[in-house]
């Protein structure tokens, strides 16, 4: 629900800047949707090689086909359910993909909890002796493995944070042309533009998982941190748009009734200013993201009903 006000907030703004065109260009979401399930497929791919490498090791060090019957059931489900979401993915099926994942994370914990009973069963010194080996060398493999993966998902946050102030940039200049002071949307995006390029090079550096990792939670150009690296550039875009397009309005008509909604329009504007710089870099808590994204919206809402009476009069 707050997801929806945020996007329908936003594009009320952007629609009052460029109402013939507004975001006319595919958006993040679905540009890169491909791009995300390939890369979310990258992880799971490697989490399977070891579960398929750790379980059939276990059939195979137990050595006994009764005591494994279940197991090896197991794994042919888990081996099915790989199948079905590599399809998935081939054919960019986000929806299917979703459902076989749920199953398939099912069946692996399934899976696991089989070969650990198998192993109770068994409780044999050399068949623990030789799983401990071979599972030595294959968390080394699926940490390598995981490691490409995140350096994978890194690239692509920052090719997706880099579309996003190639449209922003777009959308200022076209709010410039249309004779509205674009200086509140320059910043925003310069000082985004800066820490993006302080993000990709914390990846470009990254040597191991962890510093990758460490890198990947540095920033946010939205909401998506727990740690105060929240840019919450949607929010500031977004009033920045509606400051830009009422002080062009606000030179349009002298009327009381006029200026009474642009003022009215400015504390909506003033109040979504505050809220956001309480929230800071933080995450929203509690009431603080509908505190914001309201007001936004309550703004552009009576920047409108100005460029109904602008459009009237003429």
């Amino acid at each position: 629900m707050q997801t929806r006000l945020q996007y329908t907030a936003l594009i009320a703004c952007v629609m009052l800047v460029l109402p013939s065109a507004a975001f006319a260009e595919s958006s993040p979401k679905s540009k890169y949707a491909e791009q995300q399930l390939q890369v979310q497929f990258a992880s799971i791919t490697c989490n399977n090689a070891y579960l398929d490498g750790y379980t059939n090791a276990v059939v195979t060090a137990i050595n006994n086909s009764t005591t494994t019957a279940t197991l090896s059931t197991d794994i042919a489900k888990t081996g099915a359910d790989f199948v079905a979401l590599q399809a998935d993915v081939n054919s960019s099926n986000t929806v299917q993909f979703k459902t076989d994942l749920k199953t398939y994370h099912s069946d692996v914990r399934t899976t696991n909890l089989d070969s650990r009973a198998d192993l109770k069963a068994t409780h044999s010194k050399t068949v623990y002796a030789t799983l401990k080996s071979e599972t030595s060398q294959l968390r080394s493999t699926e940490n390598s493995c995981l490691f490409v993966a995140k350096q994978q998902r890194a690239h692509l946050k920052v090719d997706m944070y880099n579309f996003d102030m190639a449209r922003a940039n777009n959308m200022t200049q076209k709010m410039a042309k249309h004779g509205e002071d674009t200086t509140g949307m320059a910043k925003v995006i310069g000082n985004a533009t800066a820490q993006i390029q302080a993000f990709q090079l914390a990846v470009q550096n990254a040597q191991n998982s962890t510093q990758l990792q460490a890198a990947l939670q540095s920033f946010c150009l939205y909401n998506g941190c727990k740690t105060p690296d929240n840019f919450h550039f949607a929010a500031a875009t977004a009033i920045q748009a509606d400051q830009a397009k009422l002080n062009l309005l606000a030179t349009k008509n002298s009327t009381s009734s006029y200026q009474g909604l642009v003022s009215q329009a400015q504390t909506d504007i003033g109040n979504a200013q505050t809220a956001l710089n309480q929230v800071g870099s933080n995450k929203y808590q509690g009431n603080q993201s509908s505190d914001v994204w309201n007001n936004i919206k309550a703004a552009a809402d009576v920047i409108h009903q100005l460029q109904q009476i602008v459009n009237h009069k003429h």
